[in-house]
C-alpha cells in the first residue's frame, strides 16, 4: 500500500532535531524512534554541527523528518545544514525571540522546501502531536491523551487553550496540529492527510482568514465523506458580515461538514464526535430532575434550532405516567421533583429511546443530596450503552459532580457542564448526519440540458467590455439569459416595469454576486424594497443541479412564509430551472460581477422578471474556464468539455461524458445488469449492487480531484412510450492515491456491448483527464484471471507488474507526461 506523501511528518521513521532551547522530544522519545533519531544544538553564535551520517538511516537514505527551533538570525544556516540529508518533511517551530522579517522567512521557507521536496510545516508552528505513537513533535510539555479525534487549528494559542482543557475533560486526540504560517502545507493538505489516516475517526478544525476556497472545499468534501467534519471560523468584520458567514456556511454545507459559532461549542463539538451512535433525525427527547435544567435548554431547541423536541407518542406518556410521580411533567421535556434513582434513570431511557419518533435523549441533572448521583451516573452508562440511539448528558455544577462527569467521559459517554452545551452537543450531531444525507442523496434521472450558447454569449461580454463599459443594457441581459435558456419571461421588452403586479402578489428576487475569497454565490429571497436582509436570505454556491436548486428554494423565508402555499408546480418549475441556468451563466462567464433579478413575480405557470440588471468586473478572462479548471468558483462545475458524441462501427450513436449526480439510479441499474463473472472482476466480490455509500462516491464526485466516465446510449423509455432515455454501458473511474502524484483507476464494460473498443476509448479520455489534472502515473490492480483487460492495458502502453505477496493481481501502470 502507498504511504501517504505526509506521512514522514506525522509519523516518521526517522528525525533529525535541531534547536537552540530544549524540547519536549528530547525527553519523551518514543521507542519506535530511539535508534533513527538525532538531536543537534545550535548555539546562539555558531552553525550547527550536523552528522555525516544519521544512525537509523542507510546512506544515501532521507530522513523523514526535521524538527528545527532557531531564532530567525539562526534560519540560513540550520536549514542549509540540514540539506545535505534531504528531509522529507519539515517543521519549524516558534522561536523565543519575534522574527526580523516574518514575510521575509516565508518566503525563504517555502523556496527552500519546494527546492529540496520537502514538506513544510511553519514557520512560527507550536508543532505536531501524535499521542497514539507517544510522539510530541512540539512545544507543549505534555503530550496529549491518545484518542480518535484530530485537531487542526491556525492559531497556536488556542492548540494550546485545547490541550490544557482536554486535560480535565479526559479528552484524547490522534493528532494534533498547529499549522503555523502556512508558507508550506496548509490546512487542507492536512485534511487530504487525516482523511486517509486510520487512526482519526473525527476532525476539528479551527479556520481563521487564511484558506483557499477551492482546495479548501475539496479537502473538506473528501474528508467529510469518510469521517465527521467539525468547522470554528472567526467571524467577518465587514460591513456585509451576513453575506460573508453566509455565504462561508454554504461552502462547508455544500462539503459535508458541520459548523460551529462559538468557540465553546467547539470543545462540545470535539466531544461528541466521539459518539458511538448517530441519530436518525434532529428529534429528541429531553428529561431533566428539575425545571429549571429542561427551560434552559429550551432556549437551544426548537423552530430555527439544530434539534428539535420529540412528540412523544400516547405508548411513551402513558408508560412515563405510570412511573413518575403524579405531578412530574411526562410531555416533552420530562421533568420529575423526586430524587432520581438508578432504576428510574433505566426505565426512563428505556421509554424514550423505545419511541419510533424519539432520535436521541438529552438527560440533564442537577445535584440532588437525597439521590446517590454515583450510581445513577453508573446506571446511565449501562442504559446508555444497551440503546442503539444517542444518549447525551449534563451533569450541572462543578464540585460534587465533576467526576461524574469524568466517570462518563472516561467510558466515551459525552457529558457536559451545562444544559446549553448539551443540547448544542446534540445540534452537532443532528447537522451532522443531515448534512450526510443531502450528500449522498439518489436523484432521479435527467437528461443532458440544452446546452448553452458559449461563443455568442462570450463575444456579447467581449463587446461591452470593448466599449469601456461595465453594466449591460436591459436588452442585452435578455440576450444573454437567452443564451444559456434561461426561461424567465419578461414583463415588457426588457425594461423595469414600476407597479405591474398587484399588491398581494409575493415578490422574489434572485442576486448573484463574487465573494472575493470564496467566488461567485447565488441569494434567493424576497424581492422589492427590503428584501434579501440578512434574515431573509438563501444563500448557495454555483454549480446547481436540480435538487440543489430546488434546495436553495426551499430553504428561503419567502417560501417557508407565503411561496409554499401560493406559487403553483409550474411555476416553481420555472424558477427551479432558471436558477439552474443562472448557475450555468456564473460558471461560464467569470466576468460577471453581479446578476439582479428583481422583482420576480409568480403567475400560474412561469415566473416574469420586472427588472434585471448584470455587471461585468473590470478584469479580462484571458484563459477560459474550462482551459483553466473554473478557477474562479469554489467548486468545480460538471466538465462540459469532456461531454463526447461518436459512433460505433455499425453506425449507431454514443456518447462519452462525465458522471452526474443524477445518473446514481442509471449506474445501479447498470451494475445490476452485469454478469457475475464482471461484478466480481471489477469489485473482487460477490455483490450484485452497490450500497448506498458506494453509489453516492461514484457519481457525486469532486471534479477537482477526480474523474468519473460513464458512456451511454439512448434506449425506448419503458415508463414513458415513444420516449427516449439514457442507458449506462460502460463506466470508467479514477480516484487520486494517497502520495498525491498518482491517480487508481478503474474500469467496467457491460457484457452486451464488449469487443466494440468501448474500454479502449473511456481509458484513453480518463489518461486525457488525469494529464490534464498534473498526475504523473495511473495505474489500477487487475486479477491474473482478467486476461481481456491485462491485453487492453498492454495495447494502451502500460507496464504489467507483480504484486508483492499476491500472485493472484497485477499491478497495471502508466507514467504520465
Amino acid at each position: 500500500m502507498l504511504r501517504h506523501h505526509l506521512a514522514a511528518l506525522f509519523e516518521p521513521r526517522s528525525l533529525l532535531v535541531v534547536t537552540h532551547r530544549q524540547l519536549p522530544i528530547a525527553s519523551s522519545l518514543p521507542s519506535t524512534l530511539e535508534n533513527s533519531t538525532v538531536i543537534v544544538e545550535m548555539p546562539d553564535d555558531n552553525p550547527p554541527l550536523m552528522p555525516e551520517q544519521l544512525k537509523g538511516v542507510g546512506p544515501g537514505e532521507r530522513v523523514d523528518l526535521a524538527l528545527l527551533c532557531v531564532r530567525s538570525s539562526q534560519l540560513p544556516q540550520a536549514l542549509e545544514g540540514i540539506s545535505v540529508h534531504k528531509p522529507r518533511s519539515l517543521i519549524l517551530l516558534s522561536s523565543d525571540a519575534a522574527p526580523d522579517n516574518a514575510l521575509e522567512d516565508m518566503v525563504y521557507c517555502r523556496s527552500w522546501a519546494r527546492i529540496n521536496d520537502c514538506s513544510l510545516l511553519g514557520p512560527r508552528s507550536l508543532g505536531v502531536q501524535n499521542p497514539l505513537q507517544g510522539l510530541n513533535l512540539s512545544h507543549m510539555p505534555r503530550l496529549a491523551d491518545a484518542g480518535k479525534v484530530a485537531f487542526v487549528a491556525q492559531s497556536s494559542s488556542l492548540v494550546s487553550a485545547v490541550l490544557d482543557w482536554a486535560v480535565d475533560a479526559r479528552l484524547g486526540f490522534s493528532k494534533v496540529v498547529s499549522l503555523g504560517d502556512e508558507a508550506g502545507l496548509e490546512v487542507a493538505h492536512v485534511l487530504d492527510y487525516l482523511a486517509n489516516d486510520r487512526q482519526t475517526e473525527s476532525i476539528a478544525l479551527y479556520l481563521e482568514d487564511n484558506f483557499t476556497a477551492r482546495t479548501l472545499a475539496s479537502a473538506l468534501r473528501s474528508a467529510a465523506s469518510v469521517k465527521p467534519v467539525v468547522v470554528l471560523k472567526v467571524g467577518e468584520r465587514e460591513r456585509d458580515a451576513g453575506s460573508a458567514e453566509a455565504v462561508f456556511n454554504a461552502l462547508l454545507r455544500r462539503a459535508g461538514a458541520v459548523r460551529v459559532p462559538y468557540f465553546v461549542q467547539l470543545f462540545s463539538a470535539i466531544k461528541i464526535l466521539r459518539h458511538s451512535y448517530w441519530p436518525r433525525g434532529r428529534r429528541i427527547a429531553v428529561f431533566s430532575n428539575g425545571d429549571s435544567a429542561a427551560h434552559l435548554a429550551m432556549t437551544v431547541i426548537g423552530p430555527g434550532q439544530p434539534v428539535l423536541l420529540a412528540e412523544l407518542g400516547k405508548a411513551t406518556v402513558n408508560a412515563l405516567q405510570d412511573l413518575l410521580e403524579p405531578a412530574a411533567q411526562v410531555r416533552n421535556p420530562i421533568t420529575t421533583s423526586r430524587p432520581i434513582t438508578p432504576d428510574t434513570i433505566r426505565r426512563v431511557i428505556e421509554i424514550l429511546a423505545g419511541d419510533s419518533v424519539v432520535d436521541g435523549v438529552l438527560v440533564l441533572l442537577a445535584p440532588d443530596p437525597l439521590a446517590d448521583m454515583t450510581r445513577v451516573a453508573q446506571q446511565l452508562i449501562a442504559s446508555a450503552s444497551a440503546v442503539k440511539k444517542p444518549v447525551i448528558t449534563c451533569f450541572m455544577g462543578e464540585d460534587t459532580v465533576r467526576p461524574l462527569r469524568h466517570l462518563l467521559d472516561e467510558v466515551g459517554m459525552p457529558s457536559f457542564r451545562t444544559p446549553e452545551a448539551a443540547a448544542n452537543a446534540f445540534g452537532v450531531l443532528a447537522s451532522y448526519h443531515y448534512n450526510q444525507l443531502l450528500s449522498q442523496q439518489t436523484l432521479p434521472p435527467e437528461p443532458l440540458r440544452k446546452e448553452p450558447m458559449l461563443e455568442r454569449a462570450r463575444a456579447l461580454v467581449r463587446q461591452v467590455q470593448a466599449e469601456r463599459r461595465n453594466e449591460l443594457t436591459p436588452a442585452e441581459c435578455w440576450e444573454l439569459f437567452e443564451c444559456f435558456h434561461i426561461p424567465l419571461h419578461r414583463s415588457d421588452g426588457g425594461g423595469p416595469e414600476a407597479d405591474t403586479w398587484t399588491a398581494a402578489e409575493p415578490l422574489m428576487a434572485v442576486r448573484a454576486r463574487r465573494d472575493s475569497r470564496i467566488g461567485p454565490y447565488i441569494k434567493f429571497g424576497t424581492g422589492g424594497t427590503g428584501g434579501l436582509s440578512a434574515h431573509d436570505m438563501a444563500v448557495e454556491l454555483p454549480p446547481l443541479n436540480s435538487f440543489l436548486a430546488r434546495q436553495l428554494i426551499e430553504r428561503s423565508l419567502v417560501w417557508n412564509r407565503v411561496l409554499s402555499r401560493y406559487m403553483s408546480p409550474a411555476a416553481f418549475d420555472n424558477l427551479r430551472e432558471s436558477l439552474e441556468r443562472i448557475s450555468d451563466l456564473l460558471s461560464e462567464l467569470p466576468e460577471i460581477d453581479t446578476l439582479i433579478l428583481d422583482p420576480l413575480v409568480a403567475s400560474d405557470s412561469y415566473v416574469t422578471a420586472h427588472a434585471v440588471q448584470v455587471t461585468l468586473s473590470s478584469s479580462t478572462v484571458l484563459v477560459l474556464p474550462e482551459s483553466s479548471g473554473y478557477r474562479h468558483m469554489a467548486i468545480h462545475p460538471y466538465p462540459r468539455r469532456l461531454v463526447q458524441h461518436m459512433q460505433f462501427d455499425d453506425g449507431r450513436d454514443w456518447t462519452m461524458r462525465p458522471i452526474r449526480p443524477e445518473d446514481a439510479e442509471a449506474l445501479q441499474e447498470f451494475i445490476r445488469g452485469l454478469s457475475t463473472e464482471a461484478r466480481y472482476m471489477r469489485f473482487v466480490s460477490m455483490l450484485r449492487e452497490l450500497t448506498p455509500s458506494m453509489l453516492a462516491r461514484y457519481s457525486r464526485i469532486d471534479y477537482d480531484r477526480e474523474l468519473a466516465l460513464v458512456a451511454t446510449v439512448q434506449v425506448p423509455n419503458t415508463e414513458h412510450r415513444g420516449l427516449m432515455r439514457e442507458q449506462i454501458i460502460g463506466f470508467a473511474h479514477y480516484l487520486r492515491h494517497p502520495d498525491g502524484r498518482g491517480a487508481e483507476y478503474a474500469l467496467v464494460v457491460s457484457d452486451d456491448w464488449q469487443r466494440r473498443r468501448l474500454g479502449t476509448v473511456l481509458m484513453q479520455g480518463l489518461i486525457e483527464a488525469a494529464q490534464f489534472q498534473g498526475f504523473s502515473y495511473i495505474d489500477g490492480y487487475v486479477l491474473t484471471t482478467n486476461r481481456a483487460m491485462l491485453r487492453l492495458m498492454e495495447r494502451l502502453g502500460f507496464r504489467n507488474d507483480s504484486v508483492p505477496d499476491d500472485p493472484t493481481t497485477r499491478r497495471v501502470w502508466l507514467e504520465l507526461n
